[in-house]
């Protein structure tokens, strides 16, 4: 009995593969924590890629005296090359917008959407985000939207469209003349 005794002392004191054990509770959590860490990282980068697109975008289209069909259509492979990791479904909408003082109101001098999407209708014009104009001023609204696919659903991460609004005065006319 007394053998017996000392043995279990010396197992109870035996330190040999805590480590191994440490490392098989911890490994799980760890993993999880690294691959969650990347997909958030993905989908943050994923996003900054978009809004850097999206301003890119708007501010080449402000920069133009005459804005033509064919241009758009560049404009547009100008966006799928920068954002060559997102999926397939990116839309982009350039607008002309116009405000009128003597009647308080916004019309849409031209509309193109690139990639699908619709032409902007003068009630669809989003006046929050509209700064305050002056007679016959005008403004480029520029509208990308990007779907974004998370590499994996560890971390819970939906599949999500990042969607962006920017508004621009032109820079070098008071109003751009879209031509076909």
């Amino acid at each position: 009995m007394m053998q017996l005794r000392f043995n279990l002392r010396d197992w109870k004191r035996d330190e040999r593969g805590t480590i191994t054990i440490e490392f098989l509770l911890w490994m799980p959590v760890l993993a999880f924590w690294f691959v969650g860490s990347a997909a958030f990282f993905d989908a943050y980068k994923s996003r900054n890629d978009a809004a850097k697109a999206a301003h890119t975008l708007s501010d080449i289209a402000s920069r133009q005296i005459e804005i033509s069909d064919a241009f758009l259509d560049e404009l547009y492979v100008l966006e799928n090359n920068l954002l060559p990791r997102a999926p397939a479904g990116k839309r982009l909408r350039v607008s002309s917008i116009q405000y009128t003082a003597v009647d308080d109101t916004y019309q849409v001098l031209w509309s193109q959407p690139l990639g699908g999407g619709v032409v902007m209708a003068s009630a669809d014009i989003p006046l929050t985000i509209l700064p305050v104009m002056a007679d016959l001023d005008t403004v480029i609204l520029t509208e990308l939207s990007t779907p974004y696919q998370p590499f994996t659903n560890w971390a819970k991460i939906e599949v999500t469209e990042w969607s962006f609004t920017l508004v621009s005065r032109p820079r070098f006319v008071s109003s751009i003349a879209k031509i076909n």
